[in-house]
């Protein structure tokens, strides 16, 4: 089993070290110092099939991640419309950047075919972290099964981890992979 010091390294860091490393071997122990960096190793995990047990050393996490059954991949999950938030508005002017971006969402709502997913990142992780009229409808789209992630070094940069309002938590290993998999990325 190899084991990776990923201790002080930044997302993605951690996760690109354990794919890389799991490609020759069937197990890999990931040490990191931070929650997010479990939470990142473990989303990966999930979606690759692995295995995981993770484990407190003192200040330190150990994160043993080893080859499982790989989920079967369908046609249905290649063809994929993502729309990409990377502001919490539209253009350079913020009080009619605001305005367009609640009308963009509110017209996501109306259209007869809804993306599959939505990813936030950077200030759009604002749309999802805060009260706004705009939120109610990303939690209707949610409610409609369009998967909500944010970028969760974008929610801790902001501090908004703890007012997250809709949708989950992922990383940017995550969010390259999941534009990598889209049939059309859509941003506004």
């Amino acid at each position: 089993m190899e084991i990776i010091d990923a201790r002080g390294l930044e997302c993605p860091l951690p996760v690109v070290k354990t794919k890389e490393a799991l490609k020759k071997e069937s197990a890999v122990k990931t040490i990191v110092d931070n929650e997010i960096a479990v939470q990142n190793l473990k989303k990966f995990a999930q979606v690759k099939g692995y295995q995981y047990e993770v484990n407190q050393e003192d200040k330190d996490f150990s994160v043993v991640l080893y080859q499982g059954e790989k989920p079967v991949e369908t046609t249905e999950e290649k063809n994929k419309d993502v729309v990409v938030f990377s502001s919490n508005v539209m253009g350079s002017n913020k009080e009619l950047g605001a305005i367009l971006m609640k009308a963009f969402i509110f017209a996501l709502t109306k259209q007869d075919s809804l993306p599959s997913q939505m990813i936030f990142y950077n200030e759009g992780v604002l749309l999802t972290s805060t009260d706004s009229e705009m939120l109610k409808d990303i939690q209707w789209l949610e409610s409609q099964g369009v998967e909500v992630v944010s970028c969760g070094t974008c929610l801790d940069f902001f501090h908004k981890k703890e007012e997250l309002k809709v949708g989950s938590v992922t990383n940017m290993y995550d969010i390259v992979e999941r534009m990598e998999n889209a049939t059309k990325i859509i941003k506004p």
